[in-house]
């Protein structure tokens, strides 16, 4: 059931990801801005989903693995925001070396979310 359920959010959020387009009228600068937004709201998304979870009883993610993607959270939305050249490789190589340092079980909860943010920062 419950791989269902994140089956379900996988999905419905991939073709979110995919809808994301910029306008078309935009400058390049106004693009780069319009991607760094839909980012940061997945990165969000990641963050709430590991909150949320430890906030239920028992926590089903521990407050040492919700403190580490909390600080990679806060660490990602500076890099987009500077948006200087390589922000979606330094999100992604910091996003992946979160992920080594929390609990397995932690980071199977939160796969579904960090194959969007991937996702979304190959397309972006």
């Amino acid at each position: 059931m419950q791989k269902r359920i994140r089956l379900s959010v996988f999905i419905v959020l991939a073709l979110c990801v995919g809808c994301a387009k910029a306008p078309p009228n935009l400058t390049p600068e106004p693009t780069r801005a319009f991607y760094g937004t839909q980012v940061i709201h997945d990165l969000d998304r990641l963050r709430e989903v590991a909150v949320s979870a430890h906030a239920t009883t028992p926590p089903l993610v521990s407050a040492e693995d919700t403190l580490e993607i909390v600080k990679w959270h806060e660490s990602a939305i500076v890099t987009v925001h500077a948006g200087g050249a390589g922000w979606k490789a330094a999100v992604g190589a910091g996003l992946d070396q979160a992920l080594t340092r929390i609990s397995p079980a932690a980071r199977q909860l939160v796969a579904p979310y960090v194959a969007i943010v991937k996702a979304l920062l190959e397309v972006s």
